[in-house]
């Protein structure tokens, strides 16, 4: 977003490069740092891996676990190339089935992005490698869930998310409030900062990805977990009142009474995340991926606090939560070991603390965040995803097939621009739901 995983937007130069060459490598099983526990088998030449992924600031760290993963395995040479998101998305199928893309891939998880890659045979099953590595253990189950697709596993998600509300301290502090206890009180804040001559909340969703974060935050308190559980599973139908109101409320209503800034479709990610990094936008509804960037000084001089988007109606909130991104293997790899031992690196106990602290990322491992010299805001959200974790509702374009998708980004613009309404683009997305249920390409996550 972003961003790191999936959401990052920062432009960073990257390429196709050569294939990999051929190497013997034995598979080994774990043992943290070193992602063995012996010697591997000699190889002729080195193993060589093309990874891609899009950290941007987070890239130094991204170098040096590549830097350590080659030094604890010198039969392997890893070449890391970060990829622009959208670049990525354009591109990633067409270089997979060509055999010229990558062989390690840091990609979208859920059934419209690496489901699509599954489903065309462009990725390696891994069902074997979690016994093989240990990763049944190691890894949370959530990782291994949001990466199989039709009884198969192709990867480990990465990057424990949730999308919430970050704000301004300063600001908040400046104008006398404090953190809303319910909608309406959301809506008075957001009044009195709009007098106060700010914008109340930054949006930008010239991307059209950024609507569907706010849609799934008034979506999980309209409609409610287990309704929207069954709706992306295709159980329940999304043209439902429930669903009408959270587009209504965080769509529409917010829009006209002039709570975000001008404009909103005409505004990309990264320059409504300026609004709020320089203080003319108080607050930002976005994801956990963002708090790197928030508690960088050289980004944003003013403390940053985060809380869930509070109870609409009295109803209990269910804030959006999964996954961002994952590691997933080309099934065209020459060096399929070699790539299995750099994913069991990557998720090493040895490595949480490069991902939680250089990375401000929640690996999909156990950590006790006590350990870790981390910011305030991570361990603070670290603390309500394990407090919550039981009733935290769903970020729902990674759980739902591509031409849902397409549908929920093209038709939320509309929305937006007031050329749909509401209850029309609730319509056009029951329409999608069905096809891809037809089409077999439907996640259930009713269980």
């Amino acid at each position: 977003m972003q961003t790191l995983s999936r959401r990052m937007f920062l432009r960073i130069s990257g390429g196709l490069a050569g294939t990999a060459l051929l190497a013997a490598c034995a598979p080994v099983a774990s043992t943290g740092e070193t992602g063995s526990s012996e010697a591997a088998a000699p190889a002729t030449a080195k193993a060589t891996l093309l990874l891609w992924d899009g950290f941007g600031e987070e890239g130094a760290i991204a170098d040096e676990m590549v830097v350590a993963f080659q030094e604890a395995n010198p039969d392997i040479e890893v070449m890391r190339e970060a990829q622009d998101t959208e670049n990525m998305r354009n591109v990633i199928r067409t270089a997979l089935d060509a055999g010229a893309g990558p062989d390690v891939m840091y990609y979208d998880t859920g059934p419209g992005f690496a489901g699509v890659l599954a489903r065309a045979g462009l990725l390696m099953e891994l069902d074997d490698a979690y016994p093989q590595y240990g990763w049944d253990k190691r890894i949370q189950p959530i990782a291994k869930d949001r990466t199989t697709f039709d009884g198969k596993t192709y990867g480990i998600g990465n990057a424990i998310e949730a999308v919430g509300v970050f704000y301004n301290k300063r600001i908040y502090e400046e104008n006398g409030l404090s953190e809303p206890k319910t909608h309406d009180d959301f809506l008075a804040n957001c009044e009195t900062l709009k007098n106060a001559g700010l914008i109340p909340v930054a949006l930008g969703n010239l991307d059209k990805w950024p609507a569907m974060h706010t849609f799934s935050v008034f979506a999980g308190n309209t409609a409610g977990r287990d309704k929207l559980a069954q709706a992306i599973s295709a159980e329940q139908s999304w043209d439902d009142d429930d669903i009408v109101a959270a587009m209504q409320l965080g769509l529409v209503d917010m829009v006209d009474a002039g709570y975000y800034n001008s404009d909103v479709n005409a505004v990309n990610y990264d320059d409504a995340n300026l609004l709020f990094y320089s203080g003319q936008a108080a607050m930002d509804i976005t994801g956990t991926w963002m708090i790197g960037g928030y508690t960088n000084t050289d980004n944003m001089a003013d403390p940053v606090g985060f809380f869930f988007y509070p109870s609409i109606a009295g109803k209990a909130a269910a804030p959006p939560a999964g996954l961002g991104s994952g590691y997933f293997v080309s099934k065209k790899t020459a060096n399929p070991e070699a790539a299995l031992r750099f994913l069991d690196f990557l998720f090493s106990e040895g490595n949480a603390a490069r991902w939680m602290e250089g990375m401000s990322i929640i690996p999909p491992i156990q950590v006790d965040a006590s350990k870790y010299n981390i910011s305030d805001l991570l361990r603070f959200t670290l603390e309500q995803l394990s407090q919550n974790a039981s009733t935290m509702g769903y970020n729902i374009d990674v759980l739902t097939p591509d031409n849902f998708n397409t549908t929920m980004f093209d038709g939320f613009q509309e929305v937006i621009g007031k050329t749909r309404t509401p209850a029309e683009q609730a319509i056009a997305l029951e329409k999608a739901m069905q096809e891809a249920k037809e089409a077999g390409k439907v996640m259930d996550i009713t269980g």
